[in-house]
């Protein structure tokens, strides 16, 4: 740790994020390939991941080259150097089951901390500073493993226990910065980025995340690059990225997405071109110029924050791209995505149309589905869930608490069917925290958690670290101790209460928060105007947040033939106030046009929309329709 903040980066984090922001900075190419070729009997033994201990000399003289080469960044050795990664170097004592793995995670910490202590040498001798051919930076290289959780090959809690003395050597040791590269399962990036903001590991390292795609434009698990954008950059990377998988032609359209996808800086690191094999040696089709003259030109083109290469590219490439970037052109400014939730497959953008939470997969608000979480039946569970984006749901609210069962264990396993059918998001639905802790290391994709308030705060700071350890939206009640908020002065004081514990405690985006004014049935003497009246208010007083409501419960206690048009009218009001998100039954609420008029009138009457008769009771209309 020094002055700087919590690691033992050189750079504050708002340094990096100001030069993240700025100009164009140059990577380094391929450590794999240059090693490979300086110590052969190294890679033919399998033994490439330990040269940062065992030849450290060489490491750091490669370093060196790149930096001469005009690389301001390096990435630390230690690609294929997590726990899990180097458990193959380890034997484990027989009698022991768990003595390999912790030795494994011994040898993991001293690898990546001898390693960025071998860049960091490098970088002193060859110059550092913030000025103009004088950036020396160092990014400690986290790579995949291959065992992605999302396809069940293994679990978000085993890669994080692996990833943790990763993290801690990186930042131990000296890294300015983390990049986790090759990314194949947005599961395994929420691990990697999890170890670095623990306080037993990275302790907060700032980190770009770089995904690897096919031809598609898809990660392994199918995962999309909006979703990739959506689901990574609540952690507030200081640059998303692609690298691998092809040259710069191949990766050309899907660079052009992801700079659709985020406003947030890009970073890029193609190989040499497709590899093809010569002689039964892999080998790489673009030599340095070609190379160079390709992504310098995506590069101006997309205004990239930082340009490098990976398999098949040497020091011979980073300088040629460094004569075609010398005057390192200014990166685009960083801009402002549309708020987004997604699935493990794609996002679910909020608006600029009403975002619909589906509420049929609730066992407290379904009597058929509550039957299907008492006889376990987790097929028909997901089946019922799933058949709600056919009338168009974005979000698929799960709600599983019944007496005598284990909700924690019902939710997650749950979680995890829908984690892999879903295309819409995925909203956890408890009102106890450990509930959604068991479940969200089941879910690749973006969920919201449903939710919390300040009737307890232990409960809300709980639920807002989740969110933040996950990348997840909340929604927020306003509820405090002395129970629901009926006043829109209330709702809003609760709201910005809220809204500063998640924003300057846990540093959650605003966008991340979904403030719920709360819906009370007008056949109970519920106020709907305060209800719809609060909602540009609380959007007024916690800038940049969302709000959303549950609908239906304005018109319980109503008779059946009542219910659907008294919702419709009442969401088409909120709507008209800037309501973002709305808990309903997706085929359930008709148009407001769709509806009697007369009838319309009568609802608008009863919800205080429209002028009440003198002498009349509000719902006096309302129920003599239905009579």
């Amino acid at each position: 740790m020094n002055a700087t903040g919590e690691t033992g980066s050189r750079y504050s984090p708002r340094e990096l994020a100001g030069l993240f922001g700025s100009r164009l900075i140059l990577a380094d190419g391929s450590m794999g390939t240059v090693l490979e070729s300086l110590a052969p009997e190294a890679a033919e033994a399998g033994r490439l991941a330990l040269l940062p201990l065992e030849k450290p000399d060489l490491v750091e003289s490669v370093h060196a080259e790149y930096f001469r080469a005009g690389a301001e960044m390096v990435e630390t050795a230690t690609f294929s150097a997590s726990a899990r990664d180097l458990a193959v170097f380890v034997e484990a004592d027989s009698r022991e089951p768990q003595g390999g793995m912790e030795a494994a995670k011994a040898l993991a910490y001293r690898l990546n901390k001898a390693a960025a202590e071998e860049a960091l040498r490098a970088a002193v001798k060859c110059g550092r500073g913030l000025g103009l051919g004088n950036l020396r930076l160092v990014a400690g290289s986290i790579g995949p493993g291959d065992k992605p959780p999302s396809l069940g090959a293994s679990t978000y809690a085993e890669l994080y226990d692996s990833y943790l003395p990763q993290a801690r050597g990186l930042a131990d040791g000296g890294a300015d910065l983390a990049i986790v590269e090759t990314c194949q399962d947005p599961l395994q990036i929420k691990a990697a980025l999890a170890a670095l903001r623990s306080p037993e590991g990275g302790r907060g390292l700032p980190c770009i995340v770089s995904a690897t795609v096919d031809e598609k434009g898809r990660m392994l698990t199918g995962t999309d690059l909006g979703a990739f954008a959506a689901i990574v950059s609540p952690f507030g990377p200081l640059a998303l990225g692609l690298n691998c998988s092809g040259g710069p032609d191949e990766l050309a359209s899907s660079l052009e997405s992801l700079a659709a996808a985020t406003g947030l800086p890009l970073c890029f690191m193609p190989n040499a071109g497709l590899p093809c094999s010569v002689d039964g040696k892999t080998c790489y089709p673009f030599g340095p110029e070609i190379f160079a003259d390709k992504v310098a030109e995506l590069a101006r083109r997309h205004g990239l924050a930082v340009v490098g290469g990976c398999c098949g590219t040497t020091p011979a490439h980073i300088a040629a791209l460094n004569a075609r970037l010398f005057d390192r052109p200014r990166a685009r400014e960083r801009g402002s995505a549309r708020p987004a939730l997604a699935s493990l497959y794609r996002a679910q953008p909020i608006g600029p149309g009403l975002f619909k939470i589906g509420e049929r997969a609730n066992a407290a608000g379904s009597a058929a589905f509550a039957a299907l979480v008492d006889a376990q039946d987790f097929e028909a569970m997901a089946e019922k869930a799933l058949a709600q984006e056919d009338s168009g749901a974005d979000a698929l609210d799960l709600h599983l608490a019944r007496a005598g069962r284990n909700e924690a264990e019902d939710l997650k396993r749950l979680a995890r069917l829908m984690s892999s059918r879903a295309q819409a998001a995925l909203c956890l639905d408890s009102s106890d925290p450990e509930v959604l802790a068991a479940a969200l290391p089941e879910v690749g994709g973006r969920p919201i958690l449903n939710s919390t308030s300040l009737e307890n705060e232990e409960k809300a700071r709980r639920i807002f670290g989740l969110a933040a350890q996950f990348g997840a939206s909340v929604v927020c009640l306003s509820m405090d101790a002395s129970g629901p908020a009926a006043t829109v002065e209330d709702k809003v004081r609760i709201a910005r209460a809220l809204y500063d514990l998640a924003t300057g405690e846990f540093g959650l985006p605003p966008s991340s928060l979904l403030f719920d004014p709360l819906t009370f049935t007008i056949a109970a003497g519920g106020d709907a105007r305060a209800t719809i009246s609060a909602i540009p208010e609380i959007k007024k007083a916690c800038p940049g947040a969302l709000t959303v409501l549950g609908v239906g419960n304005i018109s319980y206690g109503l008779p059946r033939s009542l219910r659907q048009a008294v919702t419709s009218i009442f969401l088409n009001a909120a709507v008209e106030a800037g309501l973002d998100a709305a808990i309903m039954d997706t085929a359930g609420v008709p148009a407001p046009e769709s509806i009697d008029p007369a009838l319309v009138q009568a609802a608008s009457v009863a919800l205080g929309l429209a002028p009440c008769p003198p002498g009349s009771d509000p719902l006096d209309g309302l129920l003599a329709y239905a009579a």
